[in-house]
């Protein structure tokens, strides 16, 4: 027996370091294959195998010698991999057993599994130890039989006890749930643990000195505390970050491991949704054997996608608590987590979204490292964005991209990268509408345009008048800019809403009132709050044209449908206090508005009929640069002889361009004249020649 396990036993290598970690690895694969290689002939003659060894009859004196050899040659490996670890070498198999807690049963029962991974040739022989010509791994009775040196499992001492013992912990530190060796544990052991897990499982972060964190370094230094002070206590204890996606929920977990001195593993539990439940528990059980084999924190991000299934969760919870003493969970900040604390020490925290100093902070870090073609301030992008630090930092990188193919950037550029990071749901009830117009196509009173100016400075000026001015502390609602214009039809109602989203260089969205206004009750107020709730999500200006129909004057309650389109409008009122960006309503008819409004509307326009001196303004910056102009266009005639809206203008310099177009020529009296009887027939006024003065004779 000396000969059979006398490798091991070199008086010359007693306690000396292994020159590799692999010349670890094989003296156990060889400790397992010897152990064999004496079982078969006792127990297994038939089987064939190339190891095999000759034996006495006498299984009693060779099961007492193997055993003690076994052990004995167990003792040797540790006194060698004890010496490499004072030299400071890693083996991995080492490793393994003692942060998994291996017992010598449990630690042979783990090689064992891993035979056929280091020589395919193990496998048949497992298999055939088991009477299979298809098993390629050992069963549980296999191992004890083996480990104890016995022809039936039954015969090992407490089998039942040893057995689930063995089961349980085996499926806890190295199986997968079809009995299969963990892959990740498999390599880690094949590979001396110089691979990494693979991603689409879980993400490991180890710990690396970046520095502070730019937003969030207190919260962070508060979890580290908090891990530190709670020591070696016995039971797992959760902590819980709550907040709204990319607010940066992982950026304060990393770096709180990250001054613990602690890698952490973050394992995506929004994985359930597209995975069977024994595939995501087999990973969740990976993601935890990874922290055990880093010795690091665990981490379950998106926990609320498991919220329809409370057992699922606390499954989830009890599970993670198993592998690590610490567990974070990430959630949303609308998560209701009472049911998940309920029997274990919890730590709630809730992130917030950023200030409005900390965004502008944010923003200017990102802008700093942009090339602009112009200046962009921080302040005006924090004010036109609600974004939490992970939008930011898309948006800057987005911007290099840009910059990389189009060179230094304008500000609609950078606005163009911000708004790329947004997705949302609005063109379900709500169509995109490209701002265009200027302050200079805008004919409309010096009044007016002041006060459309004056809420433009609202929104460029809120972090002055709401944070550094502390109005913000004051009003606990209605920090958004309403705006209602009223007028008659083609007065520029719906230019003025362009040339506000034009100069603060914000989408615009039309709400789709036939989309939103339902017969069935209930059903207005919900499509109205999926809309508020998807435009505070997206940063941009909801315009509600032609809103006489929900905002109008609410009723002496009658009947239920009188109830109801008053609940219509109250709701919307509510609404468009709660959201913290721009509104804009038209209506033709501002007496059948309801007086509520005008109290919680922050700025009332009046679109009145253009006069002449208007109309020639109109007339005379409708037709673009480009546009070939006859000598004998008449801009006073047209103002004075038809009083029109800006609208109706607009519809008679278009036609009169494509007639013009059609013919070759410049847009001439003639054209304009024929355009203005279309649109005057169009509207139901037949005018007589007579009607056109001095260029009727171009009507005959």
């Amino acid at each position: 027996m000396p000969t059979l396990f006398g490798r091991f036993f070199n008086p010359e290598q007693f306690a000396a370091p292994y020159d590799t970690p692999e010349e670890h690895l094989l003296d156990m694969v060889r400790w397992c294959e010897l152990l064999l290689s004496a079982y078969l002939p006792c127990y297994a003659p038939d089987i064939r195998w190339m190891g095999a060894m000759e034996m006495g009859e006498d299984r009693e004196a060779v099961r007492r010698e193997v055993l003690l050899n076994f052990d004995k040659a167990l003792f040797h490996m540790d006194a060698r991999a004890k010496a490499s670890g004072e030299r400071g070498d890693f083996l991995a198999v080492q490793y393994v057993r003692e942060v998994l807690k291996l017992t010598n049963l449990e630690l042979f029962a783990l090689i064992l599994w891993l035979l056929p991974a280091y020589d395919e040739r193990f496998g048949p022989l497992l298999g055939s130890l088991q009477g299979s010509q298809t098993i390629r791994r050992p069963s549980f009775d296999l191992v004890l039989k083996l480990f104890h040196f016995v022809e039936a499992a039954e015969d090992v001492p407490g089998y039942h006890r040893q057995r689930r013992a063995l089961e349980e912990k085996a499926q806890f530190a190295f199986l997968q749930q079809d009995g299969s060796i963990d892959v990740r544990v498999r390599e880690f052991l094949l590979q001396n643990g110089s691979t990494r897990l693979d991603e689409a499982v879980a993400r490991t972060f180890l710990p690396q000195n970046s520095g502070p964190l730019p937003l969030g370094e207190q919260e962070a230094e508060d979890l580290a505390a908090v891990i530190a002070a709670d020591g070696r206590q016995k039971d797992t204890l959760y902590v819980c970050l709550k907040g709204q996606k990319g607010v940066g929920r992982t950026t304060r977990l990393r770096r709180a491991a990250q001054l613990l001195e602690v890698p952490a593993v973050l394992f995506p539990c929004d994985t359930a949704a597209v995975s069977r439940r024994e595939e995501f528990f087999a990973a969740l059980r990976t993601a935890g054997r990874e922290t055990i084999l880093v010795q690091g924190m665990l981490a379950l991000g998106g926990l609320e996608s498991l919220m329809e299934e409370p057992e699922t969760a606390r499954q989830v919870l009890d599970l993670a608590g198993r592998f690590s003493g610490v567990v974070f969970v990430l959630v949303s900040e609308d998560t209701v987590t009472v049911d998940l604390r309920e029997h274990r020490r919890w730590v709630e925290c809730s992130i917030p979204m950023p200030g409005k100093r900390e965004s502008i902070r944010l923003w200017q870090r990102e802008l700093d490292a942009m090339p602009l073609k112009e200046a962009v301030d921080g302040a005006e992008m924090a004010n036109k964005f609600t974004f939490t630090p992970a939008q930011i930092a898309g948006t800057g990188r987005t911007a290099a991209g840009m910059a990389l193919l189009e060179g230094p950037l304008t500000r609609r550029q950078v606005t163009q990268a911000a708004y790329s990071q947004i997705t949302h749901k609005l063109g379900e009830h709500a169509t995109l509408i490209y701002a265009r117009h200027t302050w200079d196509q805008l004919v409309l009173g010096e009044t007016e345009k002041e006060m459309l100016r004056m809420a433009c400075d609202q929104v460029r000026y809120q972090h002055v008048v709401y944070d550094q001015w502390g109005f913000d502390h004051r009003l606990a609602y209605g920090k958004g800019v309403s705006m209602l214009f009223a007028g008659p039809p083609g007065t520029g109602k719906t230019m003025a809403a362009q040339v506000v989203a034009s100069e603060l260089g914000i989408e615009m969205y039309k709400v789709d009132l036939s989309q939103v206004v339902s017969k069935y009750i209930g059903e207005t107020e919900k499509n109205l709050n999926q809309v508020f709730a998807e435009a505070k999500k997206s940063n941009v200006i909801l315009f509600f044209d032609e809103t006489d129909a929900i905002l109008g004057k609410r009723t002496e309650v009658k009947d239920a449908h009188d109830k109801n389109a008053n609940l219509e409008t109250s709701y919307l009122l509510q609404k468009m206090e709660e959201y913290d960006g721009i509104t804009v309503m038209t209506t033709n008819y501002k007496e059948n508005i309801d007086s509520a409004f005008f109290r919680r509307i922050s700025y009332v326009i009046h679109f009145t009929f253009p006069d002449a001196r208007a109309r020639k303004e109109i007339w005379k910056g409708i037709f673009p640069n480009q546009t070939p102009l006859g000598e004998d266009v008449d801009f006073d005639y047209l103002a004075n002889q038809f009083e029109i809206t800006g609208g109706s203008i607009k519809n008679i310099a278009l036609v009169a361009s494509f007639m013009a177009a059609r013919l070759g020529k410049p847009v001439g009296m003639e054209h304009i004249v024929r355009a203005v009887k279309y649109e005057m027939a169009k509207q139901g006024k037949i005018l007589l020649r007579e009607d056109y003065g001095e260029y009727g004779y171009l009507l005959k």
